[in-house]
């Protein structure tokens, strides 16, 4: 695929090849998935948690506060008060207790990330670029791109250092439209409002530049919905809309010559 190099005055100064290959969903998704569990938390239940109560209720002949002959269940008992050989208590320990202990918790030492091969998450890789490439799988996503998408930025839009300026380019070059959509802001509905994530955010386009040291990575990224990263740290998820590949990506030209490596 032939792609057009745009200065940050939106004039085509050259153009670059660039190979695509057939999206595979499947592939994507699993990719997709695999990278979202590298950031799981480890669960599982204290060790004692349910046991840490005295529970000691003696079933032999003739042993003081026993419940032998008395019809008592065999369950695990704490004793509440007792007077003599009469005492009040409640179940304890056992699975089918109030408070007592879980039958299977879940394990802290469970392994809850998925593998995956490193030859079909390379695969993945190209699936997600070859559909960003491609203009009817990203408006399919709801993205608004421009007519002459898919095209590359020039080295010289890496050097803009104002958010306003980056928001003007992206203006000029048909992203208006885009940047209105992921402008607003949609309070989240259930418990999340109470557990930090009130509000949901549109994902726009993503800026791939070629440096950490670029200042282009300081000034996109308060433009909300977009998303601004360097060309090593690309993984699978940044070319979707969720599990599905086609999300609009600008590569710099710099950026571009770099992850062509992972593309070859």
């Amino acid at each position: 695929m032939k792609l057009q190099i745009i200065d940050k005055t939106g004039k085509n100064v050259s153009s670059v090849e660039v190979p695509t290959q057939n999206v595979r969903d499947d592939i994507f998704k699993k990719a997709v998935l695999s990278e979202n569990s590298l950031f799981f938390q480890q669960a599982g239940a204290h060790p004692q948690a349910g046991r840490r109560q005295v529970i000691h209720v003696s079933k032999k002949r003739g042993a003081l506060r026993s419940t032998y002959g008395k019809g008592g269940s065999r369950t695990p008992k704490k004793v509440m008060w007792s007077r003599g050989v009469q005492f009040r208590f409640v179940g304890a320990f056992a699975a089918n207790t109030v408070g007592g202990r879980r039958a299977h918790p879940p394990k802290a030492q469970k392994n809850i990330q998925k593998e995956m091969n490193n030859k079909e998450w390379v695969k993945a890789l190209k699936t997600g670029f070859s559909a960003s490439m491609n203009k009817e799988l990203v408006e399919k996503n709801g993205q608004r791109v421009p007519q002459n998408y898919p095209f590359v930025l020039d080295k010289s839009v890496e050097d803009i250092t104002k958010t306003k300026d980056v928001k003007a380019f992206l203006e000029s070059v048909g992203f208006g439209e885009e940047i209105n959509r992921t402008s607003k802001t949609k309070i989240r509905a259930g418990k999340g409002t109470m557990r930090g994530r009130r509000t949901k955010t549109k994902r726009g386009p993503l800026i791939v530049v070629s440096t950490l040291d670029a200042p282009l990575l300081k000034s996109a990224r308060n433009i909300k919905g977009v998303d601004v990263i360097t060309a090593d740290l690309l993984m699978s998820s940044d070319f979707g809309m969720s599990e599905k590949p086609g999300r609009a990506v600008l590569f710099t030209k710099g950026a571009l010559e770099q992850f062509q490596e992972v593309l070859e």
